[in-house]
């Protein structure tokens, strides 16, 4: 049995360390987003034309299992680490200099067991990185800001999806040169927050007690004992099991229903979801902020989540309902507003009902699971959906419209956050 061991709670940050967690943060979402988005559907589609909506959701799910181990072990390990260089830094870096490595390995992929390969290497890497960037947020910032300081977290997502997006799928051509991008942007990112980083070691007898492999009863938080954190996970499970069936398809939704290349002759696909990339991101921001600050100053977060899912899900419903260009312009739009509030809130949600601070990295990979397991499951849904010969996603968004209902009625039933 694990024996817990509570630790004060952290000092209040300066807006040195808040700058510099937020622009880590952007950066991490531009080394995956834009992979992930754009340029893995286009390597799919390049390797395997035929088959490329199945291929990439076969590459997708493993990717996704990958991770979510990977996030598992990797918060464990973390807090673990006694290192004199700190626990989180020595992880940040590593991941750097994996996730660099990956993209070389994707770039260089002629195979579909290649391109497989490389994306669950990545996943892997990338999840060391993730899961030591989010930690730092329970290690080093109190209750009182952490609306605030997850507000600006939550804009990692929309900033780094405008500008990887828009950079990478709108605006360079190249392939070679777009892995180049990347590169350098999450190098110039994370790296030096890493290297500044005051990451205080901790001794032997300051690591969490019980025991590290993720199959002993002492690694899991048991939802009977801890309900709020039980009902915390589900509801992200849902609402991003919706997002991931809209993301991942996005890219073909444009090609083979809206017909983005035909209604704007010489354009690409992926210029048209940049797009829409931008007009969601300029939503997001602007409510992401709106949002961290409201529910640190009316001291609640459960509002600001329920409504933020709910908001999803009407954009998403709308992208099945109305399946033109013009209509898909006004979706993405409340599309942002809802990711905007939902993931700028959902992150100090979470962080407040953790069972342990101490436990902080290996609890906050038990959440991201409600991260990665949608991002198995989306593939496989989508495989049934898209893979027949007329693919059908307006099941596929209205289903996701659903889920994200549900996500907001998990949220409800939480009692030790308002």
């Amino acid at each position: 049995m694990a024996v817990v061991h509570e630790v004060r709670e952290p000092a209040p940050v300066g807006a040195g360390f808040i700058a510099g967690l937020t622009l880590a943060q952007i950066g991490a979402y531009i080394s995956f987003v834009p992979l992930l988005q754009v340029l893995l559907p286009l390597k799919a589609a390049m390797i395997d034309p035929a088959h490329k909506a199945v291929t990439l959701a076969n590459i997708t799910l493993w990717g996704a299992v990958a991770a979510g181990f990977a996030n598992l072990i990797a918060g464990a390990i973390s807090d673990r680490t006694t290192s004199r260089f700190g626990r989180r830094r020595p992880w940040l870096l590593a991941g750097v200099a994996g996730t660099l490595l990956s993209y070389v390995m994707i770039r260089l992929a002629g195979s579909v067991a290649g391109l497989l390969i490389g994306i669950v290497f990545f996943q892997i890497v990338f999840n060391f990185l993730f899961a030591a960037l989010l930690a730092l947020v329970v290690d080093r910032v109190p209750n009182q800001q952490r609306g605030v300081v997850s507000a600006l977290l939550g804009l990692g997502y929309p900033l780094g999806n405008v500008g990887g997006v828009t950079l990478i799928g709108g605006l360079i051509g190249s392939e070679a040169a777009r892995y180049l991008a990347l590169g350098l942007i999450v190098l110039a990112a994370v790296a030096p927050f890493a290297l500044a980083l005051r990451d205080v070691p901790i001794t032997a007898a300051q690591k969490p007690r019980g025991r590290l492999p993720i199959f002993s009863p002492d690694f899991w938080v048991d939802p009977r004992k801890h309900p709020d954190f039980g009902f915390a996970w589900g509801g992200r499970f849902l609402v991003l099991t919706g997002f991931s069936l809209v993301q991942s398809y996005m890219l073909y939704y444009l090609l083979d229903v809206v017909r983005y290349p035909t209604l704007f002759p010489g354009a690409r696909a992926e210029q048209g979801l940049a797009v829409l990339t931008a007009i969601a991101a300029v939503f997001n921001v602007i409510f992401a902020l709106i949002g961290g600050l409201l529910s640190d100053k009316v001291r609640r977060r459960k509002p600001f989540v329920i409504l933020g899912a709910l908001v999803l899900a009407g954009a998403t419903a709308s992208f099945a309902l109305a399946p033109s260009w013009p209509a898909l312009m006004i979706a993405y739009a409340f599309h942002g507003v809802g990711t905007g509030v939902y993931f700028a809130v959902d992150i100090a949600l979470v962080t407040q009902v953790l069972p342990s601070a101490r436990d902080a990295g290996k609890d906050l990979g038990i959440v991201n699971l409600s991260n990665t397991v949608p991002q198995i499951l989306a593939p496989v849904l989508a495989v049934g959906l898209l893979g027949a010969a007329h693919a059908d996603f307006r099941t596929l968004f209205l289903l996701a419209a659903a889920v994200c209902v549900g996500g907001a009625v998990m949220v409800a039933p939480i009692r030790s956050v308002r």
